[in-house]
């Protein structure tokens, strides 16, 4: 599963004479670059660190690469140039995993073994589906002691192992 988004207008740079009628004929990258963040991870578009797209030709053919690192990983961005709209369509090939969803599952996975479960947090907020990605949880029991495990990501199916964390 990959991310997809459409970004509308205010894209387009300003590279024609003032006051011409005419269409710019390439794109703001510094205002795509900005945007690429809040689209990408909606929720925690601090995940995403770094975006950088090469110049892109309005009227040029196919798509463009561009490269963003989100959550520590190199992801592959890309960019279709602006239609008659001035809308532009991105895409990533990636899935994500939330800190949410994975405490969720650590919660279930630990509750018969801990006698229950009261809380359970996981950070960072998100992570690229790719094996060795680690989320650091943290398990409060109903004795509000608290235990630490790293889950490891197996892959992109979001599966991933859980590992308790010596105490010293």
């Amino acid at each position: 599963m990959g991310l997809r988004f459409l970004l509308a207008g205010a894209l387009l740079a300003a590279s024609t004479a003032c006051g011409s009628p005419e269409r710019p004929t390439s794109v703001d990258v510094e205002a795509l670059e900005a945007a690429i963040p809040a689209s990408l991870v909606p929720e925690h578009p601090e995940a995403v660190t770094v975006v950088v797209c090469p110049e892109i030709a309005v009227d040029g053919l196919g798509p463009v690469s561009c490269t963003a690192i989100v959550a520590g990983v190199d992801v592959l961005v890309k960019v279709t140039r602006p239609d008659r709209l001035d809308q532009m369509e991105v895409s990533a090939a990636v899935s994500l995993v939330r800190a949410t969803d994975v405490a969720d599952e650590v919660g279930g996975r630990l509750a018969a073994d801990l006698g229950g479960v009261d809380r359970v947090t996981c950070e960072p907020a998100v992570r690229v589906a790719v094996a060795g990605q680690e989320f650091a949880c943290t398990v409060v029991d109903p004795k509000s002691r608290a235990h630490r495990f790293v889950a490891t990501l197996h892959g992109p199916s979001g599966s991933f192992g859980l590992e308790l964390v010596p105490k010293g």
